[in-house]
């Protein structure tokens, strides 16, 4: 008779196969995770940006549509464009957000509408520079800095915005 050894595997070496499997299963999801976090951080960072974009677009065509005859700024990062029909229109920072009055007076006054959500963005700076001229083409020109943030990341928006005449 032919005698046949049967060995199987002992409990020690089923352990330690357990346990390496393990150790790399662990490894490849902290991968996997890592690499999602990435990818996410990147469509986060873009979407910012466009959401960003698309509001300063919204402001400066705002500003391009208005006819302005004087432009003040009677508080910190409020200002009031007169008009030539005799209103004027606002833009100021408000708890973080951006926002505007078609028909005000002054930067304290009531019907103020936020054009930005905090929870994309929040409007960190606000200024608008004017250069009036006294003669010539009579364009006037606006220069205007938006600057955003989101967590660590910041963006500013520079423009230069040429109105038309009052």
């Amino acid at each position: 008779m032919l005698n046949h050894s049967v060995r199987g595997s002992t409990l020690v070496e089923v352990l330690i196969a357990s346990a390496m499997g393990a150790l790399i299963i662990l490894a490849v999801q902290q991968q996997l995770q890592w690499q999602t976090g990435l990818q996410y951080r990147k469509v986060s960072q873009a979407a910012f940006l466009l959401n960003a974009q698309a509001t300063a677009n919204q402001f400066f065509k705002a500003l391009q549509s208005t006819v302005v005859t004087q432009v003040s700024n009677p508080a910190e990062s409020c200002y009031l464009f007169s008009q030539q029909n005799g209103g004027s229109v606002g833009f100021r920072v408000r708890n973080k957000q951006l926002q505007h009055n078609s028909m005000t007076l002054n930067c304290s006054g009531y019907g103020w509408q936020s054009l930005t959500d905090r929870s994309q963005f929040e409007m960190t700076h606000f200024a608008a520079d004017a250069y009036l001229p006294g003669s010539g083409n009579g364009l006037s020109k606006l220069f205007v800095t938006l600057t955003v943030t989101r967590r660590e990341q910041t963006h500013m928006f520079k423009r230069l915005v040429t109105l038309k005449p009052g």
